[in-house]
């Protein structure tokens, strides 16, 4: 059997081993999923990394060796702690008789979900599915009585890997004693507080969400986060203090980890007078005590799952402490957490950003630790937990059949390869069933680099095959409204690229289908989900003012022989493109147009019969205005796309979809690592809406207004009139 440790160069290993045995009340479990902390878990892997650096690196890379050497220079002197290092402190860290604070290896890991294999406990049977709590990464494990619980009938064990650390977001909430109705602060929205926001909303809480990443608090809100505040971009205090009558916030969980003890300081400025701080995150504490003293707040420390915990009585012995006495140990944490995920009260699933098999354990670490900001939790497949199902009664195979959503597509292009399979493969809810390609070539491409179930030149298999939910169409604009409309009726729900359809009548038909069958329908207008766009349409909700729009579109040159340009096939760029840039006015403006005149024709091909560049104005029923420039005559090197905005007294500026300034708003100015367009947000809405049978975020009615105002620009310019007719 094998195990995961950390060796001294602070790689994981997955290691052959002896295979646990029932040591004192407990099970042996064969694990199905472990859970990636990437607190404890990666801060091991980094210490393991200095402590077998020579000692100069590790002074510089350790804030803890620097302190012991402050601390040994302070007690000792500079001499006197050279000639102290001489004996320990500066031996080299090969020297063989220098005493390392880790072995060679160290085993990782607390939390996992599986099913028994063996058990001295009466309440389990074999084959039952079991959350384990303190156990490290292994294909089988020994989990004490008070570590083990019994996992629901309609809880995945994805889900149920997440218990353990549920409960140590769980044991925060019960130390901050939430009451009904009362405003909460939860700071940090890693994987920790993003448990804790949906926690808090449970206890009936008001959460404030605080973080430096908008990523994170874009999620945050999803999951219930009532007001997302970034302190880089927002006067948090005031804005605390306009959003609470000037009181403050009853309690705050500080969920963050830190170097710096200013998180501690700044929930202190944000607290009530007799409010509680609650500690749960890792950050040197540091207190301005006559603030402290000053609000007579209590500051609480939160000690990982709850009681019982460190206790060898209760973890190792099974002793439990009475209910009457000790209402939430460690164990009832991790049971609560798994009933509110029966219950559907709490949602993990967006929160898992891969499932990785443990062979590959080092590379998910990695990319855990690399990319922190899209990777929130990493689950490590231990065994294939279909082959365990059959084990099960029928009713729990149907149930997590049901979990993952089943995906077909027709057309597999460069967008589809580069942007859009990449987020489908990462989600862990959905499954790429079929691909469908018009070359075989291409399909034989596709099927060894996204691994769907298999691939055709035939559409129609896609639509005739019952275990698919939902078509994505990549084709060629000119098939979007036949493929749609087919697929519709065939009862499949459908993500349709941009646009529509090339003509009005078109877009009528899909209309019509979408109305008559009832099912999912939804347009790929990406660039609503931005970061930017979100927080624009935020702020901009806080606005009585008409808005006025300036939306500057300046592409690349496109060769003529390019099937965009082709009106039977990409109906030109003010059909095919052009629709992206009308919805998100329309979004923005979220008004009726009434009236708009165009100028533009072919200004870049001489001899090709679609429009290649326009500009146009749009005047809206609420008095609001657009300005929309769409050229490709624009500089290979210069931004694509800039938004200007205002409205109010203030204004908004996004450059390209990375930076974004403001003024007259209390926000800064956000500026991303990275170009966000929206994809990754859209294709997590699609999913989730699909798998909770919402409605589209984007829908049909959305698609035929931003389409019509596209031929409406057309038909201004080839009439050269003002177009007014709006019915």
């Amino acid at each position: 059997m094998k195990k995961l440790f950390i060796n001294n160069n602070g790689q994981v290993i997955l290691k052959e081993v002896r295979s646990p045995i029932i040591e004192t009340k407990g099970s042996i479990i064969k694990t199905s999923y472990a859970l990636i902390s990437s607190g404890t878990e990666l801060s091991a892997i980094k210490m393991k990394r200095i402590s077998n650096l020579p000692i100069i690196k590790k002074a510089l890379k350790s804030r803890e060796f620097r302190k012991l050497i402050i601390k040994e220079i302070k007690k000792r002197g500079i001499i006197g702690t050279i000639k102290f290092g001489k004996s320990y402190l500066f031996k080299k860290s090969n020297d063989k008789n220098f005493t390392q604070p880790v072995s060679n290896l160290t085993p990782i890991g607390y939390s996992c979900s599986g099913l028994i294999l063996d058990t001295n406990l009466d309440e389990y049977e074999i084959n039952n599915k079991v959350a384990c709590g303190g156990s490290s990464h292994a294909e089988i494990i020994y989990s004490p009585k008070n570590l083990t619980c019994k996992v629901p009938d309609n809880v995945s064990l994805e889900e149920a890997a997440f218990s353990t650390l549920g409960a140590i977001a769980l044991h925060g909430v019960h130390r901050a004693d939430i009451k009904q109705g009362e405003n909460v602060g939860v700071i940090g929205t890693g994987l920790i507080g993003l448990i804790t926001i949906q926690l808090v909303k449970v206890s009936g809480g008001k959460v404030f969400a605080f973080d430096l990443i908008n990523k994170r608090l874009n999620l945050a809100r999803e999951l219930g986060a009532d007001v997302i505040i970034n302190p880089r971009y927002h006067d948090t205090e005031n804005r605390v203090s306009a959003l609470t009558y000037g009181k403050g916030l009853d309690s705050i969980i500080i969920c963050a980890t830190s170097n710096s003890p200013k998180v501690l300081d700044d929930a202190v400025d944000l607290i009530r007078e007799r409010g509680k701080i609650v500690i749960l995150g890792a950050f040197p504490i540091e207190v301005n005590r006559a603030k402290l003293y000053y609000k007579e707040a209590d500051l609480l420390i939160s000690r990982s799952y709850g009681p019982g915990r460190y206790d060898t009585y209760y973890e190792y012995e099974g002793f439990d402490y009475p209910k009457e006495n000790v209402p939430w140990t460690e164990k009832r944490n991790m049971e609560l957490i798994l009933t509110l995920l029966s219950e559907k009260k709490i949602d993990i699933r967006p929160l898992i950003s891969a499932i990785i098999t443990a062979d590959k354990a080092n590379e998910a670490y990695e990319q855990l630790e690399k990319d922190p900001i899209n990777n929130i939790a990493i689950l490590l497949k231990f065994s294939d937990e279909e082959r365990y199902f059959d084990l099960e009664p029928k009713t729990m195979q149907q149930d997590i059949k049901k979990e993952k959503l089943k995906i077909g597509l027709i057309g597999c292009g460069s967008f589809a390869q580069s942007t859009h399979l990449p987020l489908l493969l990462s989600n862990p809810n959905c499954k790429i069933r079929a691909i469908c390609t018009e070359h075989k070539k291409t399909a034989e491409f596709c099927k060894e680099k996204f691994y769907p179930d298999y691939v055709t030149t035939n559409y129609k298999k896609i639509l005739n095959d019952p275990e698919i939910d939902l078509v994505f169409i990549y084709t060629r604009h000119s098939l979007h409204d036949k493929f749609a409309i087919e697929a519709l009726k065939r009862g499949k729900n459908v993500y349709c690229e941009k646009p529509m359809a090339l003509t009005m009548n078109q877009c009528i038909n899909v209309y019509e289908t979408v109305k008559e069958t009832g099912k999912f329908y939804t347009i790929g207008f990406n660039r609503r989900y931005s970061p930017h766009i979100q927080l624009a349409k935020e702020l901009l909700n806080t606005r009585n003012n008409p808005i006025i729009i300036n939306y500057r579109i300046a592409s690349t040159y496109i060769p003529g022989n390019h099937w965009i340009f082709d009106p039977k096939i990409g109906g030109g760029p003010l059909i095919g493109e052009l629709c992206h840039f009308t919805d998100l006015i329309l979004y923005l403006i979220d008004s009726i147009p009434i009236r708009l005149v165009a100028e533009g024709g072919s200004l870049s091909h001489k001899k090709i019969d679609t429009f290649d560049n326009c500009i146009a104005i749009i005047k809206f029923q609420n008095g609001s205005i657009a300005n929309i420039i769409y050229s490709d005559l624009n500089g290979p090197k210069m931004a694509k796309e800039r938004i200007e905005i205002f409205s109010g007294e203030s204004a908004i500026i996004i450059d390209d979809f990375k930076k974004m300034e403001t003024s007259g708003f209390d926000v800064g100015n956000l500026l991303l690592p990275e170009q966000d367009k929206g994809h990754r947000n859209e294709i997590f809405h699609v999913i989730k809406s699909n798998l909770e049978r919402n409605e589209p975020s984007i829908n049909v009615d959305d698609g035929i207004k931003a389409m019509d105002l596209c031929f409406k620009i057309v038909k201004s310019i080839i009439l050269e009139k003002i177009i007014d007719d709006f019915s």
